[in-house]
């Protein structure tokens, strides 16, 4: 007879069961770091100090000052789950004993649409003694997401280099311990400043957090302030990961069991939890290994231009729509963007293939069309791969 599994549970019912522990009583752990990584999403501009000030707020009261603004409004409107259940976050944790009182300072948002630049950060202070600077993920810009596609053939990106301003700025500000961290493209920032800092600093951070954020390309794990934090990256993957698998990883990734479909698994409020830590899988799904190995295999066929090439000609295409975000994206508009691919004369079918496929996934708004699109790229991308890198893949 098997044994009967307790109901799901998530980062809502963590602050139910253990809100009312204060970090005195029961230190930092994983689940903490998610909490503040989710919350770097909201748009705090006037209510928390910046970078430039040695004060802060508490989070209740940022909390309240957020909810009298119309930003919150943004989100609940939202076409993306995710973004939706962010302001019910902060309103949780503005009441839980364990994170009211926290401190929210060094606040940074900077959006650039025009060198497709997204950059924000905040600093989480627990105690006198321990802080968590939190890197915002890819948000609903284009500008942002164009970033995230630039890492697969840039050796930087602004945002990279933004953030290793932002800690070499702030970090003189506080004492004591560190960490760093982030959801989806925020992880990735969170690694790339740390490994960037010299070992004085480095000396103080006690854990980087990457959660579902991409690696990188293969020379920046080569380097040595990568090798000398490499032992305190926390990297947290669900089971059907697929941002979080882009590019390479030098360090061990734990992957996190998720109640979200295919690619929405990257929505962390579907992670599951267990007291102060996620519940882990074995390994990836099947179908996350293969889409992984599909997208290496269609990258490693592109040269550094290809690359570049493809990642132009797509939001080029996004940007004539006339959309700023990807919630500004509609249907309507899908058939005209495959229209203008057509005017693309130097991209070769197979680029030209996956840059459609690209597209759908973008314009396509609920879970099953996501599902279908993501199979579909898998399978077209398997038929098209040349008979004998497929032998020599076997």
């Amino acid at each position: 007879m098997k044994k009967k599994r307790c109901p799901m549970q998530n980062i809502f019912d963590y602050l139910d069961w253990r809100g009312d522990l204060s970090f005195a009583q029961d230190g930092f752990n994983q689940v903490d770091n998610l909490i503040f990584s989710i919350l770097a999403y909201l748009e705090f501009d006037g209510i928390l100090p910046s970078e430039a000030s040695r004060d802060s707020i508490s989070l209740t009261k940022a909390g309240e000052k957020y909810f009298k603004g119309l930003a919150h409004q943004k989100l609940q409107n939202s076409i993306n789950p995710f973004f939706r259940e962010i302001p019910k976050l902060l309103v949780k944790t503005s009441l839980a004993t364990r994170f009211k009182e926290i401190q929210l300072s060094s606040y940074v948002n900077l959006v650039d649409h025009e060198i497709c630049n997204q950059f924000s950060a905040m600093v989480f202070s627990i105690s006198q003694g321990e802080h968590y600077i939190a890197f915002r993920g890819t948000d609903d810009t284009l500008a942002g997401w164009k970033e995230d596609f630039q890492m697969s053939f840039r050796d930087e990106v602004k945002a990279q280099r933004d953030a290793i301003s932002y800690v070499e700025k702030v970090v003189g500000k506080y004492q004591g311990k560190l960490y760093l961290g982030g959801h989806s493209k925020g992880g990735n920032l969170a690694v790339y400043s740390a490994a960037a800092m010299e070992p004085e600093v480095q000396g103080r951070i006690i854990g980087v957090y990457n959660n579902d954020g991409p690696g990188f390309l293969t020379h920046v794990l080569e380097r040595e302030g990568y090798q000398r934090i490499l032992d305190r990256i926390h990297t947290f993957v669900p089971k059907s990961s697929v941002v979080g698998m882009l590019l390479e990883h030098g360090e061990e990734y734990i992957t996190v069991n998720s109640n979200g479909l295919s690619v929405m698994q990257h929505n962390p409020f579907f992670w599951e939890v267990r007291g102060s830590h996620f519940v882990y899988e074995k390994n990836l799904t099947k179908g996350s290994k293969n889409f992984n190995k599909t997208v290496r295999l269609w990258l490693n066929q592109l040269s550094m231009e290809q690359r570049a090439e493809f990642v132009d000609a797509l939001f080029d295409i996004f940007q004539a729509t006339g959309a700023t975000t990807v919630s500004d994206l509609s249907q309507k508009k899908l058939t005209l963007a495959n229209d203008m691919i057509k005017s693309y004369k130097t991209l070769d079918p197979l680029t030209k293939s996956h840059l459609k496929k690209t597209l759908k996934i973008f314009f396509d708004k609920t879970q099953k069309v996501w599902i279908s699109s993501f199979e579909a790229d898998v399978a077209s991308l398997l038929a098209r791969t040349p008979a004998k890198k497929k032998k020599d893949s076997t």
